[in-house]
């Protein structure tokens, strides 16, 4: 089932306070300023000159684009929603990626195509496939959706805009999630084909 994307964010508070707040897994405030990303005026500011960067630790900006993109997506689906009308079993692909020169700055312009099932649907769901497996070892992510499932799913597409300018061709260092290792790119092979969202783990 496509719907339209998720209604945007509307906050008083900037992303980076928001982010901060809800995901203390982050460890506190990312290196970003801004909006929420949704068109070029709004977009994201990644930040490598900023207060909370450590400057003797290699700069991953694609590494909090990333980052920034998984929040967004479960502060639309999840956080902000009221109990009831939240979504679950949320996926996420990169269809399109395109790097923008505007004057002084680069902008790098993300579209996802992202799945989920509203919660009543993913209950009821999540309980068909459990319940003949319950005595086996699976993984309900892992599975494909079978043709009941997925039309019960919704589908959109969603824009990211970020504001690349303090990063953009210097190369970009990141976490080989094969080596746990940390690797430098160059510039012009930062885009986010196979091989690299390979490279990050989120395949």
């Amino acid at each position: 089932m496509i719907v339209k994307p998720i209604y945007p964010i509307v906050s008083k508070e900037s992303p980076r306070q928001i982010l901060a707040e809800d995901f203390k897994s982050l460890g506190g405030e990312l290196p970003i300023r801004g909006g929420w990303g949704y068109t070029k005026d709004d977009a994201c500011i990644i930040d490598k000159h900023d207060s909370v960067v450590n400057p003797s630790i290699p700069f991953d900006g694609v590494g909090i684009e990333y980052i920034f993109v998984e929040k967004r997506i479960y502060e639309e689906m999840i956080v902000l929603r009221p109990e009831g009308e939240r979504f679950f079993g949320i996926q996420w692909k990169l269809i399109e990626q395109q790097l923008i020169d505007d004057e002084d700055k680069v902008f790098d312009k993300l579209i996802f195509k992202i799945s989920a099932f509203p919660e009543k649907d993913w209950n009821e769901v999540r309980a068909e496939y459990e319940e003949p497996r319950r005595h086996a070892s699976s993984n309900f992510y892992a599975a494909s959706p079978d043709k009941k499932h997925q039309e019960r799913m919704v589908e959109f597409t969603s824009e990211f805009w970020f504001d690349v300018t303090s990063f953009h061709g210097q190369g970009s260092i990141i976490t080989n999630k094969l080596t746990e290792s940390k690797e430098s790119l160059p510039s012009e092979r930062i885009k986010f084909t196979d091989k690299f969202k390979k490279l990050l783990g989120i395949e």
